[in-house]
């Protein structure tokens, strides 16, 4: 008896426990995990669907599209829900960026733009939601309703992209003055001059890695709303597989936070 309670104690406070329970209790992680599993929904689905344009129908197949089918329509509709009337918290954060002081003016307009945009895609959000899915308001037109707010989503994710790469520039500045600094106090054979140099470069590294990632994030997430909204023919498996990339880096941030 002793033994098993031992057991059981030891699982409920195994770290890999407590990471889970912290991450499941932050609605963000839900959210990442329901969007990978939707973009792996979509990504399997092309594949079937390109494999059965080249093979031919069979029942199996058909009810393998069926299924993935569910389960983006299932997982889409669940993340709504999660994140319906989140564009309050962005109208907010919007005006509270544009009141900021202190920061660089480029990044406090682009950072306010990302916020206004992301405002309209989720407002537009909750809008379908309430008159596509859930039938409670009665929508004129709702796929121009949809069309909104991928076009808010698209102009959050160009100004969060213009952001990064301003940022960049400017870390790449600041690196080169910090490069110039160093070789002075180099010849100078001053030691504590160093130590600040290389916290220096490491702060400037810490934030290119961080940078670097968002610019990625939003290149790749790009593609979705371009499709959606069609401005470019791109394949839908190479849009579905970059939403797919983008989740599990989601993912990967939220686990970083829960798991330090």
């Amino acid at each position: 008896m002793d033994c098993a309670k031992n057991v059981v104690l030891a699982a409920a406070n195994n770290r890999a426990v407590d990471v889970y329970v912290k991450y499941i209790n932050m609605l963000v992680g839900r959210d990442k995990a329901c969007r990978l599993g939707q973009y792996v929904a979509r990504l399997l689905m092309y594949l079937v669907s390109r494999r059965v344009s080249q093979l031919g129908k069979t029942a199996s197949r058909l009810e393998w599209i069926a299924t993935l089918t569910r389960i983006q329509q299932t997982l889409s509709t669940t993340r709504k829900m999660m994140r319906s009337g989140k564009f309050v918290a962005f109208f907010q954060q919007t005006v509270q960026t544009l009141a900021g002081v202190g920061d660089d003016e480029v990044v406090r307009v682009l950072g306010a733009a990302h916020k206004l945009g992301m405002c309209v895609f989720m407002a537009a959000d909750t809008l379908g939601l309430l008159g596509t899915t859930l039938a409670l308001v009665r929508l004129r037109d709702p796929t121009r309703v949809a069309r909104i707010g991928q076009r808010g989503w698209m102009y959050a994710l160009i100004a969060q992209l213009l952001s990064a790469l301003y940022q960049l520039r400017g870390l790449s500045l600041r690196n080169a003055d910090l490069q110039r600094v160093r070789r002075h106090v180099g010849k100078a054979g001053d030691a504590m001059g160093e130590r600040e140099c290389a916290m220096e470069e490491q702060a400037i590294h810490a934030q290119r890695t961080g940078l670097t990632r968002q610019l990625t994030t939003s290149v790749l997430d790009l593609a979705i709303p371009i499709k959606g909204l069609g401005i470019l023919p791109l394949n839908e498996g190479l849009v579905a597989l970059a939403g797919s990339i983008t989740s599990l880096m989601g993912v990967q941030d939220v686990l970083g936070k829960a798991s330090g």
